[in-house]
């Protein structure tokens, strides 16, 4: 018998018989041929022929046709929605009403699906909404439409958001296809109706005959479908957008009124809040088709990318506000490193996604909002276990949008029955009380930084008293007139910085030639080293029979002021200087050395041994004694001055110093006090009030 022409030419996929329009074209192949085709449609996922179709004929395989011929009128037939007058009111909801069936191969055109409609196991609606997940599949769904009572235009609408593709097929009286093409590759002004859903209207030749509807996406798959008249659809939109524009209006004020308060607080928090806020808003509309109708109509890549991008943007600004909001940096360091792994993971997604692989990137956001909300809720927890004032606000806010996430989440990743509540109501309603609880947080955050603020000026103002009165104590401990030695020159300069320290210096001259100097350095600052230094000034009162002697000066004073001034001590140098004899004796304790500056431009550093004064009971100090001469110069100084530093964080040091005195040793001593001073500053690149520490220097210069 030979074969028939009229074989649909599928390379890939081998057709099976077209039982449909006349069983007995099956009989026209071979033997083998059709039980190749029974596997292949088999193997396929699609229901397989009877066994009996593949024996020779004979009558007992005619009895078995027979019989299959009797149960096919008996096989499910393409259901029909009653337009009925008193069923249809210009608005029905069809789901349940239709046959669905799943192509795991993807690859079977819509001529293949017709032709073998009644040997596909197409599956009938069982819920309004139905819910498939993430699949890689293509969804044919097939029904009937029977002609309405009245002749108006009708609409079919796939109540969806994230369809790639959405291929309508309508068939008229004459078997002509009309093929209607939507989805996010078709952009807004190539569709028949611009619209959020997926909307088209539906041929009047069409009624009574088949309608197929391809379906396939890369995203969560969650549909409705309804059958509309103009009036209805213009009904539904007026209130949705009501609803949709009072949710979309919220976000924008909060957005703006948090950035003007962000203007003026500069705290980093709110912009962290408002980037979730801004983002979350277009993930928002992305998912309600909103974005694609009026932000990017003309661009398929945003319209179909634009779910798991905005979103993943959103969840990575909310781990950034947690992690500040919650200063977990500070409070909880784990908590604060396990952010930075959210971060990297979200940042990963979001190039997923701006790659455009949408189904790996969703389904990655679906279990990243998952673990998210996880890992906040044990924070969360911890904070209320601590009884952290502001983890309460967070708290409530993050419960909310965390119920309604995992909710969603769950409804993505699974397929359980969804409707359209959970579909586009809870995620909006819940984010709204969470972005509003949030605004509550941080306007409660406000207030600690008020009071933040009001207690940093009162410490503040008590440290300005506190330094003021060091200051007025300094002051007083000072020499008020600087003796006079006829055949030596005294130049002194002392500069508190930023906090008055405690470097004071004092001088005992019994004649007109002997000169004691005493110059000291109080660890601290404020009013306890101010204190320290009267203290350390009346020691030093009680030591002038032993002028001649640093040593017993500076031990002296140690045992005065051993257990007097815990923890503060002391660091001192001590010159005796004596102009008749010409005779100079120097002794330190755990202060910078001296400089004993020759007319010949020679410079002596003189750095004898000795312990800091107040922390010992006993010190043993080492003194040093030179011959001077006429034209020789000495200096004593604090730490101030070597340890000044630059913005490389490098030290003038003594090696500096000792170039300058090089460099300078001809100047008169007015002058070259001034000349260290500008060099001081031109090497820290700082003005002399910028200071971090009291710099006091004495030089003495012999006539």
């Amino acid at each position: 018998m030979e074969r028939d022409d009229r074989r649909p030419k599928y390379e890939d996929w081998p057709s099976s018989p077209n039982l449909h329009r006349g069983r007995r074209n099956s009989l026209r192949y071979s033997e083998k041929e059709r039980l190749n085709i029974g596997t292949e449609i088999c193997g396929r996922g699609i229901k397989p022929l009877p066994f009996f179709l593949f024996f020779k004929r004979n009558y007992l395989s005619f009895f078995f046709l027979l019989l299959f011929s009797s149960q096919t009128l008996l096989y499910s037939q393409t259901p029909t929605v009653s337009l009925a007058e008193n069923h249809f009111d210009g608005n029905l909801r069809i789901t349940k009403q239709i046959e669905v069936w799943e192509d795991k191969s993807g690859k079977f055109d819509f001529d293949w699906i017709r032709n073998h409609s009644e040997e596909i196991p197409f599956q009938k609606g069982i819920s309004d909404y139905l819910n498939y997940g993430f699949s890689k599949s293509v969804f044919w769904i097939r029904f009937r439409l029977e002609k309405p009572p009245e002749d108006k235009d009708l609409f079919l609408l796939i109540k969806a958001h994230n369809i790639d593709y959405v291929d309508f097929y309508f068939s008229n009286t004459s078997e002509k296809i009309t093929k209607k093409q939507t989805g996010h590759f078709v952009v807004m002004p190539e569709r028949e109706f611009p619209h959020r859903h997926y909307l088209v209207s539906i041929p009047k030749d069409s009624y009574g005959k088949d309608i197929y509807i391809r379906i396939k996406s890369d995203i969560s798959l969650q549909i409705a479908i309804d059958l509309l008249d103009w009036k209805s659809i213009h009904q539904i939109d007026y209130s949705e957008q009501w609803f949709y524009g009072f949710f979309f209006g919220c976000l924008g004020i909060i957005i703006l009124y948090n950035l003007a308060i962000a203007f003026f607080v500069r705290d980093i928090n709110y912009l962290f809040y408002i980037g979730y806020v801004f983002f979350f808003g277009l993930g928002q509309m992305s998912m309600l088709g909103f974005a694609g109708y009026f932000l990017f109509p003309d661009s398929s890549l945003f319209m179909r990318n634009g779910i798991p991008l905005f979103f993943s943007i959103c969840m990575l600004f909310f781990v950034f506000f947690a992690s500040s909001f919650l200063k977990l940096k500070e409070r909880l360091k784990i908590a604060y490193r396990f952010t930075y792994v959210l971060a990297i993971a979200i940042i990963l997604n979001v190039i997923f996604a701006a790659a455009g692989e949408i189904y790996i990137s969703a389904i990655v956001l679906s279990w990243l909002t998952s673990i998210l909300s996880g890992f906040i809720m044990i924070v969360v927890l911890w904070g209320f276990y601590k009884r952290i004032i502001s983890f309460y606000y967070f708290g409530a806010a993050f419960f909310i949008l965390m119920a309604s996430s995992v909710i969603y989440s769950i409804l993505k990743i699974t397929t359980f029955e969804t409707n359209t509540f959970l579909e586009e109501m809870i995620f909006p309603i819940a984010s709204l009380a969470d972005i509003t609880l949030f605004s509550f947080a941080l306007a409660d955050r406000i207030q600690l930084l008020r009071l933040e603020k009001d207690q940093a000026i009162e410490q503040i103002v008590l440290h300005e008293k506190e330094r003021q009165i060091s200051k007025d104590l300094l002051v007083q401990a000072l020499p008020k007139a600087i003796p006079y030695i006829p055949s030596l020159s005294i130049q002194i300069f002392i500069q508190p910085m930023k906090q008055v320290g405690g470097d004071f210096y004092e001088f005992h001259s019994p004649n007109s030639c002997e000169l004691g100097t005493l110059i000291c350095d109080v660890s601290g600052h404020g009013i306890p080293a101010s204190l320290v230094s009267a203290m350390g000034k009346v020691a030093f009162s009680t030591q002038k029979k032993n002028i001649f002697s640093p040593k017993r000066v500076l031990e002296g004073m140690n045992r005065i002021l051993y257990g007097n001034c815990t923890p503060e001590y002391l660091t001192a140098s001590y010159v005796y200087l004596n102009t008749e004899t010409n005779t100079w004796r120097f002794g330190r304790a755990g202060h910078p050395s001296g400089f004993l500056q020759r007319k010949t431009g020679e410079i002596l550093t003189v750095h004898p041994q000795g312990k800091v004064i107040g922390t010992f009971p006993e010190i043993q100090i080492e003194e040093i004694g030179f011959l001077t001469n006429p034209g020789d110069r000495i200096l004593l100084l604090t730490d101030g001055v070597p340890e000044s530093f630059n913005s490389l964080d490098e030290m003038y040091g003594e090696e500096r110093l000792l170039e300058f005195l090089k460099n300078n040793a001809n100047l008169p001593g007015d002058l070259w006090v001034k000349a260290l001073l500008s060099d001081l500053e031109s090497f820290s690149g700082k003005g002399l009030k910028e200071w971090e520490d009291d710099i006091t220097f004495i030089l003495l210069d012999l006539k």
